[in-house]
């Protein structure tokens, strides 16, 4: 697969200007880049989301999630015609996306190879879940060989520790510098109560968002880095991933369900 240029310097190019595309896992991933989105629709820009999985986890109601990422983007300023709910239009079931990456990056490049012309946004290569993991890979084939810039952004991993330990927003060194997204006290107390509309995810951020709120109190909580191509042949870092100290498949079992996808010279 030829290189990217989007990965010959992900810095290529200021982006406050030009589309911004996000590539998310499940509904309510979107609590990880609340800063980055309000700023691109503050300065008049063209974003789009896009969620790779019906984020229908042990039953859950897929509707609903999909209508509390509509109604807490809404309040963003993203109109529902630039969100993507990919996963449910493909039925890709919330813990199995890298399972059915040769469905979805077909259906990515159809549906929003346009979109993916400024700045494109991707979970961290960080192993916290699969799927965040999967649609890394699954965003980096669609924007291979486009003229963008791309970012990671980290949502929880738990490097480091043990059992189902986690940190939140907390970005791996090895995945490059941090680039800062400025916000206030008050925006970041704001964040943490678009985090309650996800009322389907009470559970989930029962032991979420007390950590996600300590970080609120930070004025680095928002960061983005770099992609490197050459990170998703690495496994994201040693040890467990909490992935796999949670149930979900081993390192072994995701690397060989995505080894086409991942790539490096």
């Amino acid at each position: 697969m030829p290189m990217p240029s989007c990965w010959v310097n992900s810095t290529l190019m200021r982006s406050d200007s030009l589309p911004l595309l996000a590539i998310l896992a499940h509904p309510d991933d979107e609590f990880a880049i609340f800063a980055y989105l309000e700023r691109a629709t503050a300065n008049g820009r063209e974003v789009h989301v896009a969620w790779l999985t019906d984020g229908g986890w042990g039953g859950q109601s897929i509707e609903r999630r999909r209508l509390e990422s509509v109604e807490v983007l809404r309040i963003l300023g993203i109109p529902q015609d630039r969100l993507h709910f990919v996963g449910e239009e493909l039925g890709i079931a919330d813990g199995s996306l890298h399972e059915r990456l040769d469905q979805v990056v077909p259906h990515l490049r159809n549906k929003l190879a346009p979109t993916a012309a400024g700045e494109v946004l991707v979970p961290a290569w960080e192993g916290g879940h699969h799927d965040h993991d999967a649609a890394h890979l699954a965003a980096l084939a669609l924007v291979a060989g486009r003229e963008c810039e791309v970012r990671q952004f980290s949502l929880y991993h738990g490097a480091g520790l043990p059992g189902p330990l986690f940190r939140v927003l907390s970005p791996l060194s090895v995945n490059g510098q941090a680039r800062v997204v400025p916000t206030t006290l008050a925006m970041r107390a704001r964040y943490v109560g678009l985090c309650l509309r996800f009322r389907s995810q009470r559970k989930s951020f029962l032991g979420l968002l007390p950590f996600y709120a300590l970080k609120m109190l930070r004025s680095d909580a928002f960061v983005t880095q770099p992609v490197a191509r050459e990170r998703t042949v690495q496994r994201p870092h040693p040890g467990p991933m909490l992935y796999e100290r949670r149930g979900g498949p081993s390192w072994e079992a995701f690397a060989r369900a995505t080894e086409r996808y991942r790539w490096s010279d």
